[in-house]
């Protein structure tokens, strides 16, 4: 291992990917996020319960996860698959990327300016 005090040098800072259900009327959630290496595997959400998980950006600056998230009978009326991390330009970015999934679609926002901005619809 190349760890030392000083952390992985070949490794970005750490990002956290945090999907919360935020559907109406006690509706579960099934997500599933994974990227090319890694499967997170799948998750079934209840109301109001977050799912997150955390990683570092790879040396050769390619990382990305995305997600699929379902709601319905038996999670297949409707489904929405998302990028929810793109590593650009081989920068490491670190921090929170949150995604609320309520019943119009998914909202985005961070903990620098805790906005929510819709970013996905249902299909």
């Amino acid at each position: 291992m190349i760890d030392n005090v000083y952390g992985n040098p070949f490794k970005g800072e750490r990002t956290t990917i945090l999907i919360r259900n935020s559907l109406s009327y006690n509706k579960w959630l099934k997500a599933h996020c994974k990227s090319g290496n890694n499967d997170m595997g799948v998750r079934y959400l209840k109301p109001q319960q977050d799912y997150d998980f955390g990683f570092r950006d790879n040396v050769l600056g390619n990382t990305l996860f995305w997600c699929s998230v379902s709601k319905g009978p038996d999670y297949r009326k409707s489904t929405i698959k998302f990028e929810a991390y793109k590593q650009d330009k081989g920068e490491p970015h670190g921090g929170s990327y949150n995604y609320l999934v309520k019943e119009d679609g998914i909202y985005h926002s961070n903990f620098v300016d805790f906005k929510l901005k819709k970013v996905y619809s249902w299909n």
